[in-house]
């Protein structure tokens, strides 16, 4: 499993808005709460308009990631957005691995904690790879 998280925070509301309305028809969306529990109300599917009214760049727990391998996730980029009307509710932008170097440099992200973005997608395996503990 490999997951390589990018900084967004530089972003303003308006850009995170034009990020997910522009790639939002070339991936899919899901939702989830913060803090799975029986007082969550059931989960119900936002209109696009809705979750675009509802992100906002200071919301704490937007995020960017890339994923591989992941046990639970599809292989790609997943961006999530704290719905700033819907107390701990989050909205999950999936897109397919593809898009990960357009959007790196259509919106200037670099990764947290590792320098990936020049590696290609074999590099980048063997580099997490080495980090693996073996035994």
């Amino acid at each position: 499993m490999a997951e390589v998280f990018y900084d967004i925070t530089h972003l303003t509301t308006d850009e995170l808005r034009e990020l997910f309305t522009s790639y939002r028809k070339l991936g899919w969306i899901d939702y989830e709460y913060e803090v799975l529990g029986e007082n969550n109300p059931p989960v119900q599917k936002l209109s696009d308009a809705e979750i675009i009214l509802n992100i906002e760049a200071d919301k704490e727990g937007n995020y960017f990631v890339f994923m591989l391998n992941h046990e639970d996730e599809e292989d790609g980029v997943m961006i999530g957005f704290r719905l700033s009307y819907h107390e701990n509710l989050f909205a999950y932008l999936h897109l397919p691995p593809k898009y990960l170097k357009e959007l790196i440099d259509n919106y200037a992200l670099v990764s947290k904690g590792t320098n990936v973005e020049n590696l290609t997608v074999e590099q980048f395996l063997i580099k997490q790879a080495k980090d693996l503990p073996m035994n």
